[in-house]
């Protein structure tokens, strides 16, 4: 089903992109001569949407847990309205539910306790038909170009990944970044699940709105924002399933499927600051856990006794199955190719 949305999306795209092009005379002699090609670098901020950042609460993560990107890209313009962009990108992201909860602990107090957190390096390669909201130049192509461009962009393409997260405190490995799809944190390798392993590439639909300036004949800065869809609910590794039984993945894959379940640590492995201070605070409130612990001790039976495997509808993800985005700002510097025609010497 997503492989044949994807399929539909791009055939739209093409569709659309030749409509424009034909329209505007693309094989005319006069757009010929006009078109040109820029290559550019920039970089930017990265926000992450998904199980671990909520996207009733998508506001903060604007501002929490925000990383970067780079890109490099390869534009040719076409007509005065529209470009193609070939563009390599490397992305970080990262969600923490230690960092992400206590911006509001009285509704997300429960992703505190989930305490799960990753990063994700994500190397992308997309495809996208820029469309300028005002003709960006007219004959003499690029040195005729305005100072000032608003566009907006959609396009397609892939993303390979690999979500992963510090090992806990009191490990051989205590702090390393491992690799979370060898834990099989939700329980894909063992027989009986149903659960398929995800995929390390994903597809990826960006679509965004940007603004382009000339800063001289030769080099344009451009400002842009973009939201990447995709259909995939592991760029964290978290999903809407139910904890595996922990003992039974360790069997199969040993001491990293503790990896899986990460409510009973009292040391936040990324961060190395104390849970136990907050966690108590959230168990004397009644109306967060229904009276389900009282008291000033702290233990893992605990947190197990209200959030854990064997508690019934106990999610490692949100309950919705909505597929993980990401979103970038960047700035990106570009410089505009020769576009003259050169004539061949009269002998």
């Amino acid at each position: 089903m997503a492989k044949s949305k994807g399929l539909l999306i791009l055939t739209i795209l093409t569709l659309g992109l030749t409509f424009q092009l034909q329209a505007q005379g693309l094989f005319s002699r006069k757009n010929i001569i006009n078109q040109y090609t820029t290559v550019g670098i920039g970089g930017g901020s990265s926000h992450y949407f998904g199980d671990l950042s909520p996207y009733g609460y998508f506001y903060n993560s604007l501002y929490t847990n925000v990383r970067w990107n780079g890109n490099a890209h390869y534009t040719r313009y076409l007509t005065p309205n529209t470009a193609v962009r070939f563009q390599l990108s490397w992305v970080r992201i990262l969600g923490d539910d230690y960092t992400y909860a206590q911006r509001n602990m009285d509704v997300l107090w429960q992703n505190y306790v989930r305490n799960l957190h990753f990063r994700n390096d994500l190397k992308e390669f997309t495809v996208s038909g820029i469309f300028n909201l005002l003709p960006s130049y007219g004959k003499g192509g690029a040195r005729s170009r305005l100072s000032f461009t608003p566009y907006a962009h959609i396009g397609i393409g892939l993303a390979a990944h690999s979500p992963q997260a510090t090992a806990p405190v009191g490990a051989a490995n205590a702090g390393e970044w491992v690799p979370l799809r060898d834990a099989s944190t939700s329980g894909q390798i063992i027989p009986g699940t149903g659960l398929e392993m995800y995929s390390f590439v994903t597809p990826v639909l960006p679509l965004g709105l940007g603004v382009r300036f000339k800063i001289n004949e030769k080099f344009d800065i451009t400002f842009e924002g973009n939201l990447r869809l995709t259909n995939t609910d592991y760029l964290d590794d978290a999903a809407s399933v139910q904890y595996p039984n922990e003992d039974q993945l360790i069997s199969y894959v040993g001491p990293i499927g503790e990896l899986s379940y990460r409510a009973d640590e009292a040391i936040h492995s990324r961060t190395n600051e104390n849970r136990i201070p907050t966690l108590l605070q959230i168990w004397s409130d009644v109306d967060k856990i229904n009276g389900g612990v009282t008291g000033n001790s702290w233990s893992p039976e605990d947190i197990a006794s209200f959030y854990g495997p064997e508690v019934p509808g106990t999610y490692r993800g949100n309950p919705s199955k909505i597929p993980d985005t990401y979103a970038t700002f960047s700035v990106t510097l570009s410089y505009i190719l020769s576009n003259k025609i050169k004539c061949p010497v009269l002998k």
